[in-house]
């Protein structure tokens, strides 16, 4: 199991970022599909899928996955009210044929008025006996960067 985390301060309150994840364009952008179960005010609740270009998945993993590969998330959080000053965010990550779990836990702390600290804490694990922290160790520059990737479209939306 590898664990990392990243730090972001965002230019939103916490209320508006879960919003961010629950419009669909945030994913049609990007070629993929949302099914919301329910929104932020009852607890968020969604599923999304992207697709991955083959240069985001590393090396080892390719072989386990077809040409389309996809990111599978599962996004929610507790109620959280328009004027909340905090929230956690979850999301499991899966793709399709890969042996990789992805989870993501993100706190959200308003830190003023128009400012939100993003604090990710991420977990990669694959249940493959012996090579699984080889692949786990390879996938991990991919999927920070994923994540970081979306921080930094979060923060300049």
């Amino acid at each position: 199991m590898k664990r990392s985390e990243l730090r972001r301060q965002m230019p939103m309150r916490p209320a508006q970022i879960l919003d961010f994840f629950a419009d669909e364009q945030t994913w049609v952008q990007d070629g993929g599909s949302m099914l919301l179960q329910s929104g932020r005010t009852d607890g968020l609740r969604l599923t999304a899928s992207i697709p991955i270009s083959r240069d985001q998945i590393p090396t080892a993993a390719q072989r386990f996955l077809g040409a389309e590969a996809t990111i599978v998330q599962h996004i929610s959080s507790e109620p959280v009210a328009d004027d909340a000053t905090e929230s956690n965010l979850r999301i499991t990550a899966e793709i399709p044929g890969a042996p990789i779990n992805v989870q993501v836990d993100t706190s959200l702390l308003r830190v003023n008025d128009d400012v939100t600290a993003l604090h990710a804490r991420i977990t990669i694990d694959c249940p493959l006996p012996l090579v699984g922290p080889m692949i786990e160790s390879s996938a991990q520059p991919y999927v920070e960067s994923m994540i970081a990737q979306g921080f930094d479209r979060l923060s300049a939306s």
